[in-house]
């Protein structure tokens, strides 16, 4: 087994664009139809290690076995409020090469059972600027994304990569952190990667895996309590998390930056009434939450807002995180907190949590607890914590994730 350049802590209980387009008429659009594909760059095995190199930095970087095609597809989806949403996403389908890591001629990987991994991002932001699709074209690090998903990709895995439900949307804005519409990006994107493939003739998807980082983690914990009552079609071998950000009063009392924007995206949905920002927010973060959280993107609005709940917000919510009393003194509030809190509904899917000691985003401690009750919950769950590492743990987890996926394959 590969070991990354990081020591483990402790295992826990517990280039070339092809102007090719292909569009499809939109007849009685179902979720998860393909709207849109287009090939847009093909990388060889060589290209693919070089693409990744930077995400990589300081760790063991993998090299990769295959080459990959890489999709823009716009696929059918459903906005929480029953609207029809156009998501775009990354498909990237390996290729195979004949001495393995080389920059020759590529074919298609004849794989005799296609596995895929999906990958939800970490947060971006609401704009439709802040798609991660436009990262690698304007060389900006959000995360890396599509070099992550390429290192899987490498590997022979299909690569899935959606942008969040809103972005390419001018009339929306991103649904952020709502389950539903992140449950739904997921679980349509499954059905698009399984039509896109049947439309290139590739071989069908035998296994799915879904994978997010931190916010994305949220979305595919929360793709799985949904499956069984939206998407009973779509199986799910296994669930990666990295540093999923699953628990909304965690979430917003751990990582107090995007808490504006929590406040902003749950208030647009149900109304002041319900989830009101001002029995929240200090007066100077408020009077302006509708032009702050709209103007910027991750890195800003974490340079803006302050990372404490007591430089955020107002002392008696404060307070009632602290105590964990939210439903008791703000009940309209909990209740929305309490619908997008995801992962513990029954589900029963494996799952692989992995962890940093320094992580700034979800405690250790929090990320125990969703662990404990995951596994209470019928979830057999493997539980990887990495010393010295924080919020993004993608690149020391990388082979254990690959192990992990293999034992489930």
């Amino acid at each position: 087994m590969h070991h990354t350049l990081r020591r483990r802590l402790v295992v826990v209980f517990i280039s070339t664009v092809l102007a090719l387009c292909i569009v499809i008429p939109a007849v009685s659009a179902r979720p998860g139809d393909v709207i849109s594909m287009e090939e847009v760059v093909s990388f060889t095995p060589g290209e693919i290690d070089a693409e990744i190199d930077a995400l990589f930095s300081g760790y063991e970087a993998p090299r990769a076995r295959y080459g990959a095609t890489v999709y823009v597809v716009e696929y059918e989806s459903t906005y929480p409020d029953g609207a029809p949403a156009t998501i775009t996403a990354q498909l990237m389908v390996p290729t195979a090469t004949v001495d393995g890591n080389t920059d020759g001629d590529t074919e298609r990987a004849g794989n005799d059972r296609h596995q895929l991994y999906l990958f939800a991002p970490g947060s971006t932001g609401l704009l439709d600027q802040c798609r991660p699709s436009r990262e690698h074209v304007l060389g900006i690090n959000w995360g890396l994304y599509r070099a992550h998903t390429l290192a899987f990709a490498g590997q022979g895995y299909v690569g899935f990569l959606p942008d969040y439900m809103g972005m390419g949307d001018s009339e929306r804005f991103q649904p952020f952190f709502h389950a539903d519409a992140g449950a739904m990006m997921v679980l349509d994107g499954v059905r698009a990667t399984r039509r896109a493939l049947r439309s290139l003739g590739e071989l069908p998807v035998a296994q799915v895996f879904l994978a997010g980082f931190s916010q994305g983690g949220h979305a595919a914990f929360a793709a799985a309590d949904y499956r069984s009552r939206y998407a009973p079609d779509v199986t799910i071998e296994g669930i990666i998390g990295y540093g999923p950000t699953t628990d909304m009063y965690a979430l917003i009392s751990e990582f107090v930056v995007v808490a504006p924007l929590v406040a902003y995206a749950f208030r647009e949905r149900y109304g002041a009434n319900r989830f009101d920002p001002a029995v929240m927010l200090q007066d100077r973060w408020l009077d302006s939450l509708d032009h702050d959280v709209t103007r910027q993107c991750i890195g800003g609005i974490q340079r803006y807002y302050p990372w404490t709940p007591d430089g955020l917000f107002r002392p008696a919510f404060a307070a009632a995180l602290r105590d964990r009393r939210v439903a008791e003194r703000y009940p309209e509030i909990a209740a929305v907190l309490d619908e997008h809190t995801v992962g513990l509904s029954g589900h029963g899917v494996p799952a692989l949590i992995v962890q940093g000691t320094d992580d700034i985003v979800v405690f250790p401690d929090s990320q125990t607890e969703f662990v404990l009750d995951l596994r209470a919950a019928g979830s057999d769950v493997r539980y990887y914590i990495y010393q010295d590492e924080r919020h993004d743990v993608r690149q020391a987890a990388f082979y254990d994730v690959l192990d992990w996926m293999k034992e489930h394959a």
